[in-house]
C-alpha cells in the first residue's frame, strides 16, 4: 500500500509540486506534518475527519504548556488556593483533613460524592422527597445496598 501511496504522491508533484504545500512557507506541508502532527504518521493512514474542528499541532501544545506556567497562571492558582482555603476556614475544617473541589455545579459535585464515598454492605442511602435531581443518581452507586426514601408517608 505505501509503494502504491508513494507512487502516487510522487505523480500529483510532477503535475502540483510547484504549488503544493506552503511552497513559499519555512517548512513544506511534509516536513509540517513529520513534525507538528507525528502522533498521526499510523501506518500509511490518512486523517481525514476534524469533527468540527482542526487538529492542534505540537507548536501549540508546547505554547499552552509554556503558558500555564506564565506569571497570570501563577497568580490565578495563589486565587484559587486563597478561594479554596477560604471555604475550608467557613467550614471549620482543616486542610489536612478536607479538600475543598470546586464542580461546575450540583450536578458534578453529587457525582464526585457518589463515586468517592465508601459503599458497603452496610451503607444505607436517604434523601428526602425534596432534593436537587441529581440526588437521585447517587443512589445507583450503592446499587445492591439499601436506599431509603425519607418523607411523609
Amino acid at each position: 500500500m505505501t509503494s502504491n501511496m508513494d507512487s502516487d504522491k510522487e505523480e500529483f508533484l510532477r503535475e502540483f509540486g510547484d504549488d503544493y504545500g506552503y511552497p513559499n512557507a519555512p517548512k513544506n506541508i511534509d516536513e509540517i506534518r513529520a513534525t507538528e502532527f507525528k502522533r498521526l504518521d499510523h501506518d500509511g493512514l490518512v486523517y481525514l475527519d476534524h469533527a468540527g474542528t482542526t487538529l492542534y499541532s505540537e507548536t501549540q501544545m508546547e505554547a499552552i504548556f509554556k503558558d500555564s506556567q506564565s506569571d497570570s497562571s501563577l497568580a490565578t492558582a495563589e486565587i484559587i488556593r486563597e478561594a479554596r482555603q477560604q471555604v475550608l476556614d467557613f467550614c471549620n475544617a482543616s486542610a489536612r483533613d478536607y479538600k475543598c473541589i470546586f464542580t461546575s455545579g450540583a450536578t458534578g459535585a453529587l457525582k464526585l460524592v457518589g463515586e468517592a464515598f465508601p459503599w458497603s454492605s452496610q451503607s444505607t442511602f436517604m434523601y428526602t422527597m425534596e432534593n436537587h435531581n441529581s440526588v437521585l443518581g447517587i443512589r445507583e452507586y450503592p446499587f445492591g445496598h439499601e436506599t431509603v426514601l425519607v418523607g411523609p408517608k
